[in-house]
Order: C-alpha cells, then sequence, then structure tokens
C-alpha cells in the first residue's frame, strides 16, 4: 500500500459527537448576546435615572424661582412682613430640595425593590396643606381654582419626603391636565387608613389608559402636547406601593379624573 494510501489515525479525542462544534458555537454566542443585553440594560438604567432625576429636581425648583420672584418684588415695595413670610418660604422650599437629592438615589432602586423608606411621625394634613400654598402661584397661572377639605391632625408614620412627592405630583398633574376648571382636594382617615383624593375636571382619562398612565414615560396625552417624562404617576405608584398603599384613577375622557390615594396610617411595608 503506497503511503499516499494510508489514512490518518485518528486520535480518540478528534472525533466529537455529531452537532458539539454546533452547540459551542451557539453556547458562545449565547454567551455574547447575554452580555450584550446586559449592557443595553445598563444604559437604559442610566437613562432612566437621568429621567428620574431631571422629573424630580424640577418639580421643586419651581416653586423656588416663583418665591425669589415673589421676594424681589416684595423688595422693591419695602414690605418687611412680606419679604420675612417668603424668606421663611424659601428656607422651606430648599431643606425639601435637598431632601429630594437624598432620596434620588431610592427613587433610582424602585424598580429593584429597594427602596429604603424612613419612617417617621408625619402629620400629613399640614403636608398637604402646606403643598397645596405652595401650588398657589401655579395655580393662578394656569387659570384654575382649588378647594380643599382636609380632616385636621392626620397623623401617620409614613415616609415624609416620600408622601410629599405624592402630593406634589398630584397636584401638579391636575393643573396640567385640568384645562383651567377648578380642582378639589380631600384627605380624610377611617379604620387606620388615610384617604387622598385629587379631582380635576380637564380632559380625563378613558378606561383603556387607566393603568397605561402609571407606566414609566407615559401619561395621559401625546408628549408633543404637554412637557415632561411622564414619571409622577409612575413614581407616585411606586412610593405609595413601597408605604403598602394604592393608588388608582376613575375618569372619562373630556370628563375629568379623580385620583385616589389609600394609605396605612401605622406604616406597613409591601
Amino acid at each position: 500500500m503506497k503511503s499516499s494510501d494510508r489514512q490518518p489515525v485518528a486520535n480518540p479525542g478528534d472525533h466529537k459527537p455529531m452537532g458539539m462544534a454546533d452547540t459551542i458555537g451557539g453556547d458562545e454566542t449565547g454567551g455574547q448576546a447575554a452580555i450584550i443585553q446586559e449592557l443595553r440594560d445598563a444604559v437604559s438604567a442610566r437613562d432612566d435615572f437621568l429621567a428620574v432625576a431631571a422629573h424630580e429636581l424640577r418639580n421643586p425648583i419651581t416653586p423656588i424661582r416663583i418665591s425669589v420672584h415673589l421676594l424681589r418684588l416684595a423688595q422693591e415695595t419695602g414690605d418687611q412682613a412680606r419679604i420675612s413670610s417668603l424668606l421663611d418660604r424659601l428656607d422651606h422650599q430648599i431643606e425639601r430640595f435637598i431632601s429630594r437629592m437624598d432620596v434620588l438615589l431610592d427613587i433610582a432602586q424602585i424598580s429593584s425593590n429597594q427602596l429604603r423608606l424612613e419612617r417617621s411621625e408625619v402629620d400629613l394634613s399640614e403636608t398637604v396643606k402646606r403643598v397645596i400654598e405652595e401650588h398657589q402661584p401655579m395655580l393662578v397661572r394656569a387659570g384654575s381654582e382649588l378647594t380643599a377639605r382636609i380632616e385636621d391632625s392626620i397623623i401617620g408614620f409614613l415616609d415624609a419626603v416620600a408622601f410629599t412627592q405624592i402630593v406634589e405630583n398630584l397636584i401638579s398633574n391636575a393643573i396640567k391636565y385640568g384645562q383651567c376648571k377648578p380642582i378639589e382636594v380631600t384627605l380624610t382617615s377611617a379604620r387606620d387608613q388615610a384617604e387622598l383624593t385629587v379631582c380635576d375636571h380637564g380632559i380625563g382619562i378613558g378606561l383603556e389608559d387607566r393603568e397605561r398612565i402609571f407606566q414609566r414615560f407615559e401619561r395621559a396625552v401625546q408628549r408633543k402636547s404637554h412637557t415632561g417624562f411622564g414619571l409622577g404617576l409612575w413614581v407616585s405608584r411606586r412610593l405609595t406601593e413601597a408605604m403598602g398603599g394604592s393608588i388608582g384613577v376613575i375618569g372619562q375622557k373630556g370628563a375629568g379624573s379623580l385620583f385616589t390615594v389609600t394609605l396605612p396610617l401605622k406604616g406597613t411595608n409591601r
């Protein structure tokens, strides 16, 4: 037999079960795809955090700018009592802005269910009254009248900053979409629970949108009609649920919306 006719002797390890090469290649491809997806998720998480940060820091900045403007007007008239009152308000607003910065990381952790709550005794009644007062300039500019029915001295063991954010988001939402019509806010308590309602008579929300608007980057109308990221209701729901409560909405298109928040006063985590 010629050497050219000889068949090469195979090593025992040279033979692979049929399909093994394809499996190895598939595993490598799958691993690369997983890494790429992880990178995309990380970029998406970063973008989400930046959007949340922009939204949550913009809300307290607006009343600060308004207070500065009113303070300048008071200085021109020399109204010392008005100046003193505005300085007190501005100081409180700056403190709240700092608190909001402190919880930004907590908001970024909402999706991973790692939100840290700092519970303390909170006067919900005074909180709602204060938020309404701070939104008066915005109400005037929008041409909306807000009436409130606030039960006195409702005390709850809640996260003060989180509750304030919820109230701010709902009232800001009512002003934005209320079409200059009246807004009603109520706060009541019963059976160790507090119930906050914010009702407007604006564009309303269709049945098919009642769940969608609580999703991230969603809103009741298209983006071109109103500015913002569509995060307020998403943040409000996550914060409410983190404190053991619930939030929902009823309404019809063109007939306004009624948002209801229910929170346990004794504090319960979900």
